[in-house]
């Protein structure tokens, strides 16, 4: 709905920030699964070859997964990448399709909303421990929670009105007769 391919890049600026923030996210995704990979591969060479497996990894890796996967999400809600029904939702009218949208991003933006509050509940409580294997709060382990939850609900909100709002200034939904 708002790719750099479908529209102007000099649009609002909203929407360039966000589109840089979206390229941003996908930028720090692929760093750490870059990043992740290399550990692995270091992992299993020193295991099966060194036969000396750092402990240390395992935590690291399982961390990894969890701030790929959700900031991974984020970008997907803004790039409209995310799964999604096209086969049902490309047959209703287009008056439809605008406001059924609008609702799946309204929804996203409910879920998301609470991904922020309780990921910010759960930064709180564990701020005073630490990991097993690493000397860091765990806490900064759950800070994507409330991160990729707060791009979600900014996202999925901007998505949702930009479309409806795009739908009506282009003369949709008025009636000629």
């Amino acid at each position: 709905m708002f790719s750099l391919q479908e529209r102007n890049v000099s649009g609002p600026l909203i929407i360039r920030w966000l589109d840089r923030a979206e390229r941003l996210i996908t930028a720090v995704t692929a760093v750490i699964l870059i990043i992740l990979s290399a550990l692995i591969c270091w992992q299993v060479f020193s295991r099966y070859v060194l036969n000396f497996s750092p402990f240390w990894i395992e935590e690291i890796s399982v961390i990894s997964l969890m701030w790929i996967g959700l900031l991974g999400a984020a970008a997907c809600v803004w790039t409209e990448s995310h799964m999604s029904l096209e086969l049902v939702v490309s047959r209703l009218p287009e008056a439809v399709r605008v406001w059924l949208k609008a609702a799946t991003d309204v929804l996203i933006a409910v879920f998301a909303l609470f991904l922020l509050e309780r990921g910010i509940f759960l930064v709180q409580k564990t701020m005073s421990g630490t990991l097993s294997s690493l000397p860091l709060a765990v806490g900064y382990t759950y800070l994507v929670l409330p991160l990729a939850g707060g791009l979600m609900v900014v996202f999925a909100l901007i998505r949702a009105v930009g479309g409806v709002v795009r739908y009506y200034a282009a003369g949709g939904g008025t009636r000629n007769g």
